[in-house]
C-alpha cells in the first residue's frame, strides 16, 4: 500500500496501532467529540454540497439558508431561470456555475424520480451510490460522499476536502498531488472495518477543524501542534511539543 510505504520513507513512528486510529486519538484529545451536528435530509444535503465547494462554511450556511427559504419545496429549483437562483447567492465562490448546476441537477433528478427526491440511493451500495450521483452536473467524489455520509442516510464513506487531502499528504496517508478522487479512495481503505458511519462522519469534522485552525495550507502553525512528532514536516522540530 503506498501509504504505508511512504510512513516508513518519512519514518514517522506510529507504533504498532493503525496510523489513522493514532491520528484520530490524537484529534479526539485536542476536540472533542464531533459527531452531533443536525443532519439535513439528501435533497438538502446535495444542495448544500454542490454550493459549498471552494467557499467557507460560514459562507455557503448562508446562502443554503437562503435556497431553501425562497425554494419552497426545493424541487422548484429544478424549474427555475439560474438567474433567479443566483439572486440567492450572495456569498458562494462561482455563483453563475453553481446557479445553472443546480438547475440541471435537480432538474433531471426532478424528471427522473418525479420529485426531487435521493431515498433510493438508501437501497444502493455505497459504491453505486457515489457512481450515481456523480452523474450529475457539479457532482465530484467530495459531493457525492457528503450526500451519502453528511445526510440522514448515514453511509460509511469519507468525505474528502482540501483539509483532509492536506491532513493526508503531510501525514503521509496519500501522495503528493493525489487527485480528489484517488485521495477518496486511499482514505477510505486506510479506515479500520470496524469503524462505522458515524466515526467517519466525526473524523472528517476534526480533521477540518486541525486544518482550518492548526494545519493551514500556508502557515501551517506546527509549534502549536500536538501530532507534530507525526508529521512530515513538524517531525523536523524539536521534540519538546507536547502531545494531547
Amino acid at each position: 500500500m503506498p501509504a504505508i510505504r511512504e510512513q516508513i520513507q518519512l519514518g514517522l513512528d506510529f507504533g504498532r496501532e493503525e496510523p489513522i486510529a493514532v491520528l484520530r486519538q490524537r484529534l479526539l484529545a485536542a476536540y472533542g467529540p464531533q459527531r452531533h451536528a443536525r443532519r439535513h435530509a439528501p435533497p438538502e444535503q446535495f444542495v448544500k454540497a454542490l454550493i459549498s465547494s471552494e467557499t467557507y462554511d460560514r459562507d455557503s450556511e448562508k446562502d443554503f439558508h437562503a435556497l431553501c427559504e425562497y425554494f419552497r419545496p426545493l424541487d422548484r429549483l429544478g424549474q427555475s431561470d439560474p438567474r433567479e437562483v443566483l439572486t440567492q447567492l450572495a456569498n458562494v465562490t462561482h455563483p453563475e456555475k453553481k446557479a445553472s448546476q443546480l438547475v440541471a441537477s435537480v432538474g433531471r433528478i426532478v424528471e427522473q424520480r418525479g420529485r426531487f427526491d435521493l431515498s433510493h440511493l438508501a437501497a444502493l451500495s455505497v459504491e453505486a451510490g457515489m457512481e450515481l450521483l456523480q452523474r450529475y452536473d457539479g457532482i465530484g467524489p467530495k459531493c457525492a460522499a457528503a450526500v451519502l455520509n453528511f445526510s440522514t442516510l448515514r453511509r460509511r464513506v469519507f468525505v474528502v476536502d482540501r483539509h483532509i487531502r492536506r491532513f493526508g499528504e503531510r501525514f503521509g496517508l496519500l501522495p503528493d498531488n493525489a487527485s480528489f478522487t484517488k485521495a477518496h479512495q486511499i482514505m477510505l481503505r486506510l479506515m479500520p472495518a470496524s469503524w462505522d458511519a458515524d466515526d467517519l462522519y466525526e473524523l472528517h469534522w476534526l480533521i477540518k477543524r486541525f486544518g482550518q485552525e492548526v494545519c493551514t495550507s500556508q502557515r501551517p502553525l506546527c509549534s502549536r501542534c500536538g501530532m507534530a512528532d507525526l508529521c512530515r514536516h513538524g517531525s523536523a522540530l524539536p521534540s519538546t511539543i507536547p502531545k494531547r
